[in-house]
């Protein structure tokens, strides 16, 4: 059978392996496994610096990172390349002159799916080889197959990616796996009848929930597919590559019963996936071990930066690897990835994140300064987050980084088990005796949940999924915060009145934290024929909420009006009100939440409007910060 697991890679990995600019291989390379004195030299010599545009900024509005020129950028991926001993780009071109076609911008064409926002097909000079490759896969000429796809750097937008994936993993149980899935399907809506379940995997700490900007009708699908791969594959544990495996998939072909053959095929074929904590825990270990032997220079650094020799510290500054791959790095070289994942499987992954830490540390080399007076878990942070700006603002071309990637001498598939093996073994009683994290989401949403400086990730999420659910598929930007915009209410409303929806979330200089959710926009307060009717609008959508400090959840109360046991229209309806220095959500009895005072000053009480108590224990409350997020819904939604 055509496994990835079955085979091992040796040193003849890097034969043909080059930046194919054109779709063709311009030569061939005789690599060695330490670095050529030309790159290192390099490095000696350059400091790496950030660009304005790269600049990361901590949700406390702070910088991090170092400042990079766009010139030291070049000056990077060059030495990159010059360190693998890969041809200048110019070189390449000159030996390909007759075949380089050089791309002019391209029109938008049609959608590869409906499930899509906006992944598009377009026109390529890079060779569709797919018959070539579906020729050699069925000969059994792994070699070949896993050759033409590391050399071939096909764009998002070629035509080759509505079916690339899916005869990789085409094998004689593909008919049989899609109509497992169609039944299950058919059974699958029967009885649900349109409610709303939540997959475990969403629910999995570590997870990488990035659905890669799938619409309405392909977040619907997705989750779906996920739970009917949870019911017929319940020895499924923990597989934090599903989700974005399965997005992925649905980018490219409309057939879900597709993706779930794919998906079928990676879990019955050894080498690809992972579905148990501990395969999960121990892969940080493996990478570093791995990087510790085949990068020596950039685990050297990382002791360096981090003032330690102990790998038990050092292997939770790159426990994020997964998201690197998946979350942070942009799409182009996310499928790239995935197109060498299809045919190497797991192995390849572990390449991908190897060559991750290696550019880091071309990046960050004379990052020392950056650390001084710094604690230990400060500069784990500190590296963690350069990790993700290093794949947010990737500065090598996708063909490059695959070529860094296959590189890598001699890493084979037995050293790779044997380590993973050796780890799990050391972490299986502490990965099995870890209580596993209780479920704290009420209900499903689609899309990753909103950061914010005030409240976690699984707060963002519980709050989220009390909106409602056609604003549940896109993830709600930060529109203003105090510390940063200013104590003043012409920037406040200047910044958040022509919003659609917003999430209110205020912190008191004693610790509460409390907020709201507003389903109206607040520029109605300038509507002055409906303001002589009433000085209050909005809808029964809207809630307000205080963080439970002993259980670390949010207490939410929504509107009395939506209780089964009460009419609605005898239910108080105070949801919103505003004037240019102030602004009240939820009256009736007192207000949920008053701010006044050039936003500085606040009084919370019990409001009937959604029978709430007073949401801080002071009553009146200074404001220590307060942070609105735009909610909006899915320009392409039909709700």
């Amino acid at each position: 059978m055509f496994q990835a697991g079955d085979m091992s890679d040796t040193s003849g990995d890097e034969d043909e392996v080059l930046p194919a600019r054109v779709g063709q291989a311009v030569g061939r390379t005789n690599d060695s496994d330490n670095e050529n004195e030309e790159g290192n030299n390099f490095f000696r010599r350059a400091a790496p610096v950030y660009p304005k545009n790269m600049i990361n900024h901590n949700l406390d509005g702070t910088t991090a990172g170092m400042r990079r020129t766009t010139s030291s950028i070049a000056r990077i991926s060059m030495a990159i390349r010059r360190s693998l001993r890969l041809p200048r780009r110019s070189e390449a071109r000159m030996a390909a002159r007759e075949e380089v076609i050089v791309e002019k911008p391209q029109p938008e064409g049609p959608l590869f799916t409906e499930n899509t926002r906006d992944t598009r097909i377009g026109a390529s000079h890079v060779p569709n080889i797919l018959q070539e490759i579906i020729d050699n896969k069925r000969l059994n000429r792994y070699d070949k197959v896993k050759k033409l796809i590391r050399k071939t750097d096909w764009p998002v937008c070629h035509e080759i990616r509505a079916n690339l994936w899916k005869e990789l993993c085409n094998t004689k149980d593909w008919s049989s796996s899609k109509r497992l899935y169609i039944d299950e399907a058919i059974e699958y809506d029967r009885i649900n009848q349109g409610k709303k379940q939540s997959p475990q995997i969403l629910a999995d700490e570590g997870g990488v929930l990035n659905n890669f900007d799938l619409k309405e009708v392909g977040s619907v699908k997705l989750i779906r597919l996920l739970l009917i791969i949870e019911r017929l594959r319940p020895e499924i544990v923990y597989a934090p590559t599903i989700y974005p495996l399965c997005s992925l998939l649905l980018h490219f072909d409309d057939d879900d019963a597709d993706c779930f053959a794919c998906i079928n095929y990676l879990l019955n074929t050894k080498g690809f996936m992972m579905t148990a904590p501990v395969q999960w825990a121990a892969s940080s270990h493996t990478i570093l071990a791995l990087v510790k032997k085949h990068k020596s220079a950039a685990y050297v650094l990382l002791k360096r930066r981090l003032g330690s020799t102990d790998d038990s510290v050092l292997v939770k500054c790159i426990e994020d690897w997964l998201l690197w791959l998946f979350q942070y790095l942009p799409l182009p070289y996310v499928c790239r990835i995935v197109d060498c994942y299809f045919v190497e499987g797991h192995k390849f992954l572990i390449r991908s994140a190897i060559s991750i830490v290696y550019i880091w540390s071309k990046v960050h080399k004379r990052g020392m300064e950056d650390f001084r007076g710094k604690s230990l878990q400060e500069k784990i942070e500190s590296i963690k987050k350069e990790f993700q700006d290093v794949a947010t603002n990737i500065s090598v071309s996708t063909s490059t980084f695959i070529a860094t990637a296959v590189k890598i001498r001699n890493l084979q598939s037995a050293t790779i088990a044997k380590l993973q093996a050796q780890y799990e073994e050391e972490l299986r009683d502490e990965v099995v005796s870890r209580p596993r994290t209780a479920k704290r989401i009420r209900r499903t949403i689609f899309c990753e949940a909103f950061k914010s400086s005030l409240v976690d990730n699984d707060t963002a999420v519980e709050l989220m999924s009390y909106m409602p659910e056609r604003l549940q598929l896109v993830t709600p930007t930060l529109a203003y915060k105090l510390s940063q915009d200013g104590t003043s209410f012409y920037n406040f409303w200047n910044k958040i009145e022509r919003l659609d929806q917003t999430m209110l979330i205020i912190k008191s200089t004693s610790g509460a934290v409390f907020g709201a959710y507003c389903s109206s926009t607040w520029g109605e307060r300038n509507d002055r024929k409906e303001r002589t009717r009433s000085k209050y609008w909005g809808t029964g959508e809207s809630y307000v909420f205080r963080m439970n400090k002993q259980m670390d959840l949010p207490e939410i109360y929504t509107w009395v009006g939506n209780s089964p046991d009460v009419s609605s229209s005898d239910c108080p309806q105070y949801f919103m009100s505003a004037t240019d220095k102030s602004f009240v959500i939820g009256s009736g009895g007192c207000d949920a939440i008053r701010i006044d005072e050039e936003l500085t000053h606040g009084m919370t009480g019990p409001s009937t409007t959604f029978n709430s108590p007073q949401l801080c224990e002071e009553g009146a409350f200074d404001i220590y910060e307060l942070e609105v997020f735009h909610v909006t819904a899915n320009e392409h939604s039909p709700l």
